[in-house]
């Protein structure tokens, strides 16, 4: 070192700041300069800032060069030369001007000597430094641009706050790809610490990794990770912080189904978790052991109000997560980002952490994040999922199929299976939102028409001042006889509803809402007022068990009143005109949180401040997504207060789980053939999240030109003859019978069609209220091995029998469709049978619709039509139309009860009926018949297409005469009077 009577240098790991050292030496002198520092910026771009970048949530800045300041950061070396006057008062440059000549050559070698020895300290430190950072940029060099995964999470929009992230940077990005993205280098997230096998899984202690800087401050150090191998076919894996116990989780629902498994070998998974950089893999246990999904990737973050987890999965071809997306089918893996936030902006009416993985060796499998916080799922193109939520905890479900209704079961298993419909909420509905008195409805019209509807539904033109739950009187004076009219001839009335309460001291429902302190508080614990298009209301607390008999007493007034069948919620979002409330929300982390979501930056946009109070300490922070769920099963229990019967409920804001008390309706939508088209892919996603009763607005809520398209209408009825709930609803008054004639006429017959197949549906509603499979499927649920399928969202399966192939544009007369493996039956054109897998064109007219069944199949209809599904089920007759297989096999089955009464399966009080049917010979077994079950309906014609030739003779329960023709390859037997609750047997070999 230099001497102390001409200066010193010092050597500091400090970031910045002098040395204690020199300021000790402060007698020598007062010029303290900084020499030089080290910074990563030699790797900045050229153009980009210099400037230090404050991380949101850090709560400290950024030096320039993304490092924090503080003795604990090594991160770079500083080297400062202290200089100053010797203790006489003399200046260095006079002491060494006053020396001898030997002396000054001595002082100038030990100068030179000392700068050298500088020189060599930074120069191996330059490099020790450099090496990182050399390997760092080395390491994000090997990561492909298309297998990136995002880790800027929107906050990070510079090279230095990517690189101290320890993310890698690259400033050419285009498009949707991100510019700060994981480099993979092991060095972010967690570690095991601990672990130990259980009796059904395993307990794991996890802590947090720190070679790189935090971008959320609230990163916790520690996590548990619970393994639960819970069936041969469920595994749960739950990380949670255990030392904060009132975390919250989402309300636990009744799992049922499955049993434990207690031999390893008859799991269809293995698991394996990996230590230093914790995450786990999922494996298949058959001959391939193909890895279903993976997350020991770079980016398991647990902080406070930002959770991630990223998981690389085997293929590409995911469906679901949420449920009103418009990007087709086949999820799009192109750093698509789906924000799952309730609301009524775009629409998004519903959140869904739930998806459906067809692998790449043709399996099936589910993934269902237990969270109902505000979350971004990315879709990246690895291919692999980014889980990104705001709050709560990790807790996921895999559901391992193999078959995708096999999935399906498993996750009803889970979340609960669908309610059983009462049958006549499968037949026709409509209405009106602009009824503005009771001859409007134009009951008289409906009673007497031959056209078949079982609803009539009315909007909000009839409640008075907007009071919900409120009859306007005076418009509606004779609303009473209305509904026993409907009622007398087997039709039902149904009213629209919502949540919010119009705040009025003359209001019964509010001043009572009040004064059991049942509505949503704010976050002084003050009632939460709202604006609404009636002016300022309050909204019910649903989690709060005191809403029960609140809301039960004002169906019951309201039905004394009007005596209503059912409901639709609306605006349950919850969905307001105001941001958070009339006095806005506050300035806490709650409303503002520091990780906004791509989609809906604004999470009070148009619905509640999320610092809103519920009842339990709950925030609506965490539970805005399953506000719509809980205000479906709270008024399913009111309902079933009000009623001994089976009653309809539908709900716009749905969560997994929904379609245990409530259906879906999709009313918002418009007069477009967009419309009309996208309708398929959101009717069969909610089937995938478990609310099967579903189905879209019949030809538009709102019409974008002054006059309707005819033929657009004419084809959406055609449509809807498959969705497993149909429903127009208009904004105008138009009368159901308002088109023109042929119109009407076309209508009218997609209309009876899908009454005649009310036997099929009312069949798969059972399916999916005992084993939780859904009603319509994409084509790809049975043909997972075929790639052209994955894609389709433009034709679906009702049930596994029937492929629909509707047209979907204007003035089509050839129409391409696509026939998977096996064999295609025109259900109109006896000769036109396909066999040739591919897309193949198909004439078609006005008139008719276009659907085929699948060789293999039974579907037993109804002969004739009735103007309602009560009169078909009590005087119905059938017609068992018979397709076989290239095997020659082939297989039906009927469900029927009363249609209305609570409970019946539970009770087994319906018939059941199984028909397998061959080359030679049918059979009708009965399995079920309870006797109290007025079924006296009859099977009247039985056609069987697919025999190879035309049979000698028909034998039908022992007669050997019974009449049957040939023709065009189809067997016709007709004039029976076989009771189908009676077995039977007929041969035609």
């Amino acid at each position: 070192g230099i001497n102390a009577e001409y200066g010193e240098a010092v050597v500091s790991t400090q970031s910045t700041g002098i040395s204690e050292k020199a300021r000790n030496h402060s007698t020598m002198g007062d010029n303290i300069h900084q020499l030089t520092s080290l910074p990563y910026s030699n790797f900045q771009d050229e153009g980009e800032s210099d400037e230090g970048h404050s991380h949101p949530g850090h709560g400290h800045s950024h030096d320039g060069h993304g490092h924090s300041h503080g003795a604990d950061s090594p991160s770079s070396i500083h080297v400062e030369v202290v200089t100053g006057s010797g203790r006489n008062g003399q200046t260095l440059l006079q002491k060494f001007n006053a020396m001898g000549k030997e002396k000054k050559i001595t002082y100038v070698l030990a100068v030179v000597l000392v700068v050298l020895s500088l020189f060599s300290i930074i120069y191996a430190s330059v490099d020790k430094s450099r090496q990182p950072m050399q390997d760092h940029l080395a390491q994000c060099k090997t990561v492909d641009k298309f297998r990136r995964i995002d880790a800027g999470f929107g906050l990070i929009n510079s090279r230095k706050s990517c690189e101290s992230w320890g993310a890698c940077w690259d400033s050419t990005a285009i498009a949707s790809t991100p510019k700060c993205f994981y480099s993979f280098d092991d060095k972010r997230g967690y570690r095991v610490a601990n672990s130990s096998v259980t009796p059904s899984g395993m307990d794991i202690d996890l802590e947090r990794k720190t070679a790189h800087d935090r971008i959320f401050e609230s990163e916790e150090p520690a996590l548990k990770c619970i393994i639960s191998y819970e069936t041969d076919s469920r595994l749960r894996i739950k990380i949670y912080n255990p030392d904060k116990e009132d975390r919250y989780e989402v309300p636990k629902v009744p799992i049922s189904g499955g049993q434990k498994s207690t031999n390893g070998h008859k799991m269809q998974y293995t698991l394996d978790v990996s230590q230093e950089m914790f995450g786990f893999s999922v494996s298949r246990t058959h001959e391939l052991q193909s890895t279903i999904l993976n997350t020991t990737l770079e980016g398991l973050i647990f902080s406070d109000q930002l959770l991630q987890i990223n998981m690389a999965l085997s293929s590409s071809n995911v469906y679901g997560l949420s449920g009103d997306h418009k990007d087709g089918l086949l999820r799009k893996m192109e750093y698509n980002y789906q924000s799952l936030w309730s609301t009524a902006v775009e629409k998004r009416h519903g959140a869904h952490p739930f998806l459906l993985h067809v692998e790449k060796d043709g399996h099936a499998s589910g993934i269902f994040l237990r969270n109902s916080n505000a979350m971004d799922v990315i879709l990246n193109p690895y291919p692999a999922i980014t889980f990104r939520t705001t709050g709560g905890i990790l807790d996921f479900y895999i559901f391992l199929g193999p078959s995708p209704a096999d999935v399906m079961s498993q996750f009803s298993d889970m979340i609960g299976k669908t309610f059983m419909p009462p049958l006549w909420a499968l037949g026709y509905h409509f209405g009106s939102d602009s009824y503005t008195s009771s001859p409007d409805i134009g009951v008289q019209k409906i009673v007497e028409s031959s056209f078949p509807v079982d609803g009539i539904w009315v909007g909000s033109s009839t409640l008075k001042e907007g009071r919900e739950l409120t009859i306007d009187s005076g418009k509606f004076e004779n609303i009473s006889d209305v509904t026993t009219a409907l009622h007398e001839v087997g039709k039902y009335f149904l009213v629209d509803t919502r949540p919010a309460v119009t705040k009025n001291d003359n209001y019964e429902l509010y001043t009572a809402g009040e004064e059991t302190k049942i509505f949503v508080r704010d976050a002084d614990n003050e009632t939460l007022v709202v604006k609404v298009a009636t002016g300022q209301a309050v909204l019910p607390d649903y989690f709060n068990p005191a809403t029960l008999s609140w809301l039960m007493e004002g169906l019951k007034d309201y039905h004394n009143e009007v005596a209503f069948d059912g409901l639709y919620l609306l605006e349950n979002e919850p969905s307001t005109l105001s941001d958070g409330s009339v006095e806005g929300c506050t300035d806490g982390k709650l409303d503002n949180p520091t990780y906004t979501l791509y989609n809906v930056p604004i999470l009070e946009k148009q619905t509640l401040c999320p610092s809103a109070l519920h009842y339990g300490g709950l925030r609506h922070y965490d539970v805005h997504n399953i506000y719509g769920w809980r205000s479906s099963v709270v008024t399913a229990e009111a309902l079933a207060g009000v009623s001994e019967k089976r009653t309809l409920l539908l709900s716009r804001s749905t969560y997994l789980g929904s379609g245990a008390v409530t259906g879906h309706f999709i009313k918002e939508n418009t007069a477009t053939w967009a419309d009309m088209k996208h309708s398929i892919v959101a009717m069969l996603n909610y089937n995938m999240y478990g609310v099967p009763l579903v189905g879209a607005n019949i030809c538009g809520y709102t019409t974008p030109t002054e006059e309707e398209d005819e033929e657009l209408c004419v084809r959406w009825h055609q449509l809807a003859t498959f969705y497993p709930f149909a429903k127009r609803f208009s904004q105008s008054q138009k009368s159901m019978f308002a088109y023109s004639a042929e119109s009407l006429k076309n209508i009218q017959t997609a209309v009876e069609h899908r009454y005649t197949l009310l036997p099929v549906l009312y069949t798969l509603f059972y399916r999916a209220h005992t084993q939780g499979v859904p009603v319509v499927r994409p084509l790809f649920f049975d043909h997972l091995t075929d790639p052209d399928i994955l894609d389709i969202g433009t034709q679906f399966m009702f049930g596994d029998s029937i492929m629909v192939a509707p047209v979907l544009d204007k003035g089509v007369t050839n129409h391409s469709v696509y026939f998977p493996e096996g064999v295609w039956y025109d259900y109109k054109l006896p000769n036109n049978i396909i066999s040739d897998k591919g897309y193949q064109d198909q004439k078609v007219v006005l008139e008719e619709q276009t659907y085929y069944v699948k060789g293999g199949s039974v579907v037993i209809r109804y002969k004739n039509i009735a103007n309602n599904t009560h009169a078909m089920n009590v005087g119905g007759d059938y017609i068992l139309d018979v397709y076989l297989s290239s095997t020659g096999q082939s297989y039906g089955e009927l469900f029927s009860d009363d249609g209305v009464t609570l409970n019946t399966i539970q009770n087994n009080q319906y018939l059941f009926v199984k028909i397998n049917a061959t080359q030679e010979h049918l059979v009708s077994e009965v399995t079920l018949v309870y006797p109290g079950h007025d079924n006296n309906n009859k099977i009247q014609e039985i056609n069987v297409r697919g025999l190879s030739q035309a049979p000698a003779s028909v034998t039908v329960k022992g007669d050997t005469d019974a009449e049957f023709t040939f023709e065009n390859g189809v067997l016709y037997i007709k004039s029976l009077e076989l009771p189908v609750k009676e077995a039977f047997s007929i041969q035609y070999s």
